[in-house]
């Protein structure tokens, strides 16, 4: 794994690359708790690669390797650095405040061709946009006894977005810590069902 760097609005944003020289085709972020390496530390970046899917992980503003900087909200970074990277339309990886994240760029400005979403908090504030996902694919995972983002937000995005599949994954928030081998396998299921863009 390569530790990369790219400035977006002027300030440097730390990613790791799974080495596979070509455009990434998955883009994870993180959780509140955690950044970009704990996606090598479970193993997903590494079964990516095996797998032959060039992905990225990135350190939020502020978290890991990146420096500080402001955006309006995390969904906004996202779109800046997806285009400071020349990204067109990869899927997108988002646990819990990065879900959150993921999901405010997913129905504000849409440019991706999946999405994979962790627990998301915030459901509530954009349960009337969720509908704008509907048609694209979209696989949550959940930990079965997740009190941070219980249940209940992968039932209303699932209501609203009929393409969207719920998977559960041990237990806790984090549920990629319990059972790392299930969630990457999951994880290379989705990517590999997907029509790629490949232009």
């Amino acid at each position: 794994m390569t530790d990369g760097f790219v400035r977006v609005k002027g300030i440097k944003i730390h990613y790791i690359d799974n080495d596979m020289s070509q455009s990434p085709r998955i883009v994870m972020f993180h959780g509140a708790r955690f950044n970009a390496e704990t996606w090598n530390q479970v193993g997903t970046l590494s079964q990516l690669k095996e797998s032959g899917i060039p992905g990225i992980a990135v350190d939020f503003p502020g978290y890991g390797k990146s420096e500080r900087g402001k955006w309006g909200n995390l969904g906004e970074f996202i779109g800046d650095f997806l285009d400071s990277m020349g990204l067109r339309e990869p899927v997108l990886l988002g646990p819990s405040m990065g879900g959150n994240a993921v999901l405010r760029y997913a129905v504000n400005q849409g440019k991706f061709s999946g999405l994979v979403l962790i627990g998301p908090v915030g459901v509530d504030d954009l349960e009337k946009d969720l509908e704008k996902l509907n048609g694209k694919p979209v696989l949550l995972i959940w930990g079965s006894r997740d009190t941070v983002s219980p249940l209940e937000n992968a039932k209303k995005i699932m209501s609203s977005v009929k393409s969207a599949r719920l998977e559960i994954i041990g237990n806790q928030h984090a549920c990629y810590l319990d059972d790392p081998k299930k969630f990457n396998e999951t994880l290379v299921k989705f990517l590999n069902d997907l029509k790629w863009n490949q232009n």
